[in-house]
């Protein structure tokens, strides 16, 4: 990575919307060679990769579309092959953002609904990091940031199966963050807020066994009323540019401290969990998702 960290050859992945959309292009805005990699960008992300093309070509910036696919590792590997044969076998950064949810009770997600989402989430992840360490090693530096959720440290009803991918995600970075400085590779993680747009996040899927959704009806409802009674001004002013710029800003920080949180509601979040004991943390969850009326006896 070069001394001024201006520059830098970067890989962004999950490119065809959420975070990874935002963040590459501002990392071109600021001057760095990016390599936007989505899934069939000739196909059904034409519309995005186009859009992407079109930024470039605007804010005269280095911005190259790629095909990637991180389901598949032939994919990943040509993928960082292309960034690689481009750039004089650099490739400074990886930013990782490919991701879904699945969102619902968990007794009701399916078990290859998980074991989908787990592959994208979290096995695409490993197999981007396989895929760039090598050529990071060989140069002696590099950063690794893997994009996940405040939900990456806390449980919160009804968002298991996505909270599950984002903690076992930090784990995998976290180990990665130890395991890969002796090579000089700096791997941080950064936890954003949820954003109410198209492009706020990864996209949503619901859980997928409607035979056991009736049993949860009732907390569904309380569950969507008390989010209906929260701050919905807050909510809508959320920015998800503030993602991509703590993108941005990390790539270019002398130092990377190992987590971030990004956004009000995800520093509230990590804040509650670290400074309250379980029973605290049980509490505040269960008043602020309308589950307590459902609760028959008190935590001990």
């Amino acid at each position: 990575m070069q001394d001024s960290r201006d520059g830098q050859v970067v890989l962004v992945s999950g490119c065809s919307g959420g975070f990874g959309y935002r963040a590459a292009r501002e990392l071109a805005r600021r001057g760095h060679i990016v390599y936007a990699g989505l899934r069939e960008p000739e196909g059904r992300n034409a519309e995005r990769a186009a859009a992407l093309r079109e930024f470039a070509s605007q804010a005269n910036a280095a911005l190259h579309i790629v095909q990637l696919d991180v389901d598949d590792a032939a994919s990943v590997d040509a993928a960082v092959e292309q960034v690689l044969e481009s750039s004089a076998g650099r490739i400074d950064a990886l930013v990782s953002t490919a991701a879904y949810s699945v969102m619902g009770p968990i007794e009701a997600c399916r078990p290859e609904q998980l074991l989908a989402e787990l592959n994208t989430n979290v096995v695409g992840a490993l197999r981007l990091f396989r895929a760039v360490l090598p050529p990071m090693r060989r140069a002696g530096r590099g950063r690794i940031l893997q994009v996940t959720s405040g939900l990456g440290r806390a449980a919160v009803p009804f968002m298991g199966p996505y909270s599950l991918s984002a903690w076992a995600q930090e784990c995998i970075a976290e180990v990665l963050h130890y395991e890969a400085a002796a090579f000089g590779i700096e791997v941080a993680i950064l936890e954003p807020s949820a954003y109410h747009t198209d492009l706020g996040g990864p996209a949503v899927k619901a859980v997928g066994d409607a035979e056991r959704l009736p049993h949860y009806e009732a907390q569904l409802v309380a569950f969507a009323e008390k989010l209906q009674r929260s701050d919905p001004a807050a909510a809508a002013a959320a920015d998800p540019e503030e993602v991509a710029r703590a993108v941005a800003d990390a790539l270019s920080a002398d130092t990377l401290p190992l987590r971030t949180p990004v956004g009000a509601s995800a520093e509230a979040l990590v804040r509650l969990r670290s400074e309250s004991t379980t029973g605290e943390f049980r509490a505040v969850i269960l008043d602020k998702t309308g589950l307590g009326e459902f609760v028959k006896a008190p935590h001990r």
